[in-house]
C-alpha cells in the first residue's frame, strides 16, 4: 500500500506553495468565457495559466520534459488530486522536416531524381504529474525512437551500452501497423519486472483507446522517479476529459508499486534531481 497521500500537511503545504507572491507575471483571473478548462479547473478548485513560457520546463528533468529541442506551453493546469499535488500540461513540439513528394527522370543526370519538400510541423505532448509523500526509485516506460527533429532518446537518460533492461510487445507486427514496443529502463531488473509486467502494459495501452473520450487510440508512457509519478501521451489535452483520463492513470499508476520500493536506496538518489511541486515556480493565475 502506498503511504498515505492525503494528510494536511502535505495539502497545506501545496497550496501554500501555490500561493507565493513573485511569479514572473500573472495569469488574467478572468479568461474567455466558455473556456471548458478554466471551468474544470474553477470546479476543482485548480489553476490554470495558457500561452506558459518554456523555460517552466527548466524545471522538470528528464522525460517527457525534454523530448525536443523547441518546446512551448499551450495550457498548464495545477492543484490537488486524490490528495496529492498534481500537474497537467500540454507541451507542443515544434520540429523541422523534409519529405519526399515524387521521383523523376534526369536526363541529364541520366539517372532517377527525388523531389522533396521542407517545412515546420507540431507535435504534443500531454502529461499529466502526480507527487508522492515518499520516493520510490526510477522507472521509465517508453517507446525509444529518433523523433522528426527531435533529440534520439532521453537526452541520454537511462541510457547505456546495454539499452533497455527489458522491451514489451504490444500487438502482433505482422498483423498491425500500430504494433511496436515498450522499452523499459529502471534501477534494477527486478523492479522493473516487478512493475512494468507484459499483461498490465497491454491492458494500460488498450485503456487508452478512448483516450478524451474519442474514438483515439492513444499510446500511454509513465515514469516513476523519486516522489514524482508521470503519465504521458503524444497527443493533445483534447478537452477536460483528457485531463481526467491522465490524472485517473497515473492515479492508477500508483498502485502498481511495489512497498519495498519505498525503503530502496535507489529511491532517495531517484528524488535528488527534482524540486517538490509546491517550489515550482509557475505562472498561475
Amino acid at each position: 500500500m502506498l503511504p498515505d497521500a492525503a494528510g494536511y500537511r502535505v495539502r497545506r503545504r501545496w497550496e501554500a506553495g501555490m500561493n507565493q507572491p513573485g511569479q514572473p507575471w500573472q495569469q488574467p483571473m478572468h479568461p474567455p468565457v466558455g473556456d471548458p478548462f478554466q471551468q474544470w479547473a474553477a470546479q476543482r478548485c485548480w489553476r490554470m495559466a495558457r500561452d506558459v513560457p518554456a523555460d517552466v520546463l527548466g524545471q522538470l528533468p528528464g522525460p517527457p520534459f525534454h523530448d525536443y529541442e523547441h518546446k512551448a506551453i499551450p495550457l498548464l493546469l495545477a492543484g490537488l488530486h486524490e490528495g496529492m499535488p498534481a500537474l497537467v500540461m500540454q507541451i507542443a513540439n515544434s520540429y523541422k522536416y523534409t519529405a519526399t513528394t515524387g521521383s523523376y527522370y534526369s536526363t541529364t543526370s541520366d539517372r532517377m531524381m527525388t523531389t522533396s519538400k521542407s517545412g515546420t510541423a507540431t507535435s504534443f505532448t500531454s502529461v499529466a504529474v502526480l507527487e508522492l509523500p515518499s520516493p520510490i526509485p526510477e522507472l521509465l516506460v517508453y517507446q525509444r525512437h529518433e523523433k522528426p527533429g527531435g533529440l534520439l532518446g532521453m537526452l541520454g537518460f537511462g541510457r547505456s551500452e546495454q539499452g533497455p533492461i527489458a522491451t514489451v510487445q504490444i500487438g502482433d507486427p505482422s498483423r498491425s501497423l500500430e504494433a511496436f514496443t515498450y522499452q523499459i529502463s529502471g534501477a534494477s531488473p527486478g523492479y522493473a519486472q516487478a512493475v512494468a509486467t507484459p499483461e498490465r502494459l497491454n491492458w494500460l495501452y488498450q485503456s487508452f483507446a478512448t483516450y478524451a473520450g474519442l474514438d483515439v487510440q492513444a499510446r500511454p508512457y509513465f515514469r516513476f522517479s523519486g516522489r514524482k509519478v508521470m503519465c504521458w501521451t503524444g497527443s493533445r489535452l483534447f478537452n477536460p476529459r483528457a485531463v481526467d483520463d491522465l490524472l485517473g492513470w497515473a492515479h492508477y499508476l500508483t498502485s502498481w508499486i511495489p512497498p519495498a520500493a519505498f525503503q530502496d536506496p535507489a529511491a532517495a538518489e531517484a528524488d535528488r534531481q527534482h524540486v517538490s511541486l509546491s517550489q515550482l515556480r509557475l505562472p498561475l493565475g
